[in-house]
């Protein structure tokens, strides 16, 4: 039997820092007092914690606690500068950053439209030169959380985003980001990115499957906070599901062919005779065109044939729509709950809750940004990008881990 290595004093001390950090995450401003009966350690021992904390800007003292017994306490909270992470997502059609802290607080957004054929070099450098113009000080961030549609290998290689204009193969944007900004990234897979937000900031269901709707399809699954990302990193590809002889990503072939945004532009366009994209589909819907109206219900037909099968194979507790498509619920919900009802294999599945997330199209940028915060929150509260000392900072892995480059 393998014999457990003995933790150092160094090793101790941010674990209990972690305990302290996802005590006040969980729970709000807490006193010291309070923090020391949450986490199970002694009142010197948070005390002297909780000084290193403060001395490091991680957190502040708020208000003075006058309520209850004894005497009052501080109310700690986390300082809104000492922990920001930069969340970004590098979509087909265009790019979105959200720069978050850990009190759940946006403290800036920005997003712009960008050309398909555009090439990932290209379109890195323009992401760089924005962060240094619009983010103050961010050379100060934790990290850069980058969220890209495609299949994410262990030593952080983009293998494949077929849905970019160009076709992204074999590429490194971490690596480029790094060395364009000077800051560790934490590449990910948008729609794992977007799942594990969803659990990050707040969904304690599990497990959690989230589907992402946008110009292709890509799912998520979230057990226990952890995501599951297979061998290699593919899983979660389901837009690609064969459902026909040939391999296209173009054609009804493959799950997407059929139920994705393109497809449903494809549809209505088709069948009106108009040249509108997809919002303009959702604004033609809200004055009551039948071409749009039939093909957001059709869309909805497919979404809840999608999600009877994927109930059979992954049983979720719960389904997250996110994406672009997220943003058609209003029309969508009833049609699929009606289809998920006719076509589910058991009557739990019939009843399977489904909502959109409440992060809209952001929620790729906001999960990237999760992960850099859950690996500060891993490391209790220090820069260092080192493997984390709690299985906190790589829970949400199953499977392939996206690394963190040192």
């Amino acid at each position: 039997m393998a014999r457990s290595v003995p933790l150092d004093q160094q090793t101790i001390k941010r674990q209990n820092r972690r305990l302290i950090l996802e005590a006040l995450r969980r729970n709000g401003p807490l006193s010291r007092a309070e923090l020391a009966r949450v986490v199970g350690l002694t009142k010197s021992t948070v005390s002297s914690l909780i000084q290193e904390l403060l001395d490091e800007q991680v957190l502040f003292e708020g208000t003075l606690q006058t309520s209850g017994l004894g005497r009052p306490g501080t109310s700690l909270e986390f300082h809104s500068e000492g922990a920001m992470a930069l969340g970004v997502e590098l979509a087909v059609e265009n790019t979105a950053l959200i720069l978050l802290d850990l009190n759940s607080q946006t403290q800036g957004q920005w997003e712009w439209v960008e050309s398909p054929s555009t090439s990932l070099p290209e379109r890195l450098h323009k992401l760089a030169a924005q962060v240094q113009v619009h983010v103050p000080n961010f050379e100060r961030l934790l990290g850069i959380g980058l969220a890209v549609p495609g299949v994410i290998k262990q030593d952080r290689t983009l293998v494949y985003a077929p849905n970019s204009g160009p076709g992204w193969r074999n590429e490194r944007p971490a690596e480029t980001l790094e060395a364009l900004l000077g800051l560790p990234v934490i590449l990910d897979n948008d729609a794992n990115a977007s799942a594990f937000g969803e659990t990050f900031w707040g969904e304690n269901h599990s497990p959690l499957l989230y589907i992402m709707l946008s110009t292709g399809l890509g799912t998520g699954l979230v057990v226990d906070g952890q995501v599951y990302r297979g061998r290699t990193g593919a899983a979660g590809e389901l837009g690609h599901w064969l459902i026909g002889p040939k391999r296209h990503p173009s054609s009804t072939s493959v799950v997407e062919g059929e139920l994705s945004l393109r497809s449903a532009v494809n549809h209505y366009q088709a069948q009106s005779g108009r040249s509108e994209g997809f919002q303009g589909i959702l604004e033609r819907a809200d004055e009551g065109d039948p071409f749009a109206l039939q093909t957001l219900e059709r869309l909805a037909q497919r979404l809840g044939h999608f999600i009877a099968n994927v109930a059979v194979a992954f049983d979720p507790a719960v389904v997250v729509l996110g994406g672009p498509g997220a943003e058609a619920w209003a029309w969508l919900e009833a049609p699929l709950r009606s289809t998920l009802k006719e076509l589910a294999f058991i009557p739990e599945h019939a009843e399977l809750p489904v909502r959109p997330s409440a992060f809209g199209h952001l929620a790729p940028a906001m999960g990237a940004a999760a992960l850099v915060l859950q690996r500060f929150l891993a490391n209790g509260g220090t820069r260092d990008w080192s493997p984390p000392i709690s299985t906190l900072g790589t829970r949400q892995t199953i499977g392939a881990p996206t690394l963190w480059r040192k």
